[in-house]
């Protein structure tokens, strides 16, 4: 189950209208290689190892291909990619590699890829986050929310 934070922000279209909550990934935990290795290769002929291996292999090769401008597909998980962007120049001439930058790998999963992970995603909440501070639940947020509306009143 997918977990979320509600993080109270800004809408990025209209900066003026009033903050609104809106959901971000929490973080999970971190699946090794080596566990995925051999989670994948349960109950099939393939040694863990041997999968590994064609996973080294893989990343011997791809940045060769990718370095080429080359677009990798990656089977039924879909396909790597070279994107940059440039500052621009006043002409043609005055342009040069030496403009080019923010080059980043882009991974495009597959059709079929996406369609599998939707179906079976669920979302679960996983805390609450206001004013950089963080809470496990709604609960303890609206409980913090009350301590400070009792402390504004012994203030005034």
């Amino acid at each position: 189950m997918a977990r979320y934070k509600l993080m109270r922000k800004k809408n990025p279209l209209n900066k003026e209208k009033s903050e609104l909550w809106y959901a971000t990934p929490a973080p999970g935990r971190q699946v090794k290689t080596r566990e995925l290795c051999r989670n994948a290769t349960a109950n099939t002929t393939l040694a863990d190892i041997e999968l590994q291996m064609g996973l080294e292999l893989l990343f011997k090769h791809l940045p060769r291909l990718l370095a080429r401008g080359e677009n990798v597909q990656l089977g039924r998980l879909g396909s790597l990619k070279l994107e940059y962007g440039s500052e621009g120049a006043w002409a043609p001439e005055l342009f040069g590699p030496h403009l080019i930058r923010n080059e980043r790998i882009v991974f495009r999963p597959s059709r079929e890829l996406r369609e599998a992970v939707q179906q079976l995603l669920s979302y679960q909440i996983g805390g609450i986050v206001d004013q950089g501070i963080s809470f496990a639940s709604i609960k303890d947020y609206r409980e913090w929310q009350e301590q400070q509306r009792e402390k504004k009143g012994d203030k005034e």
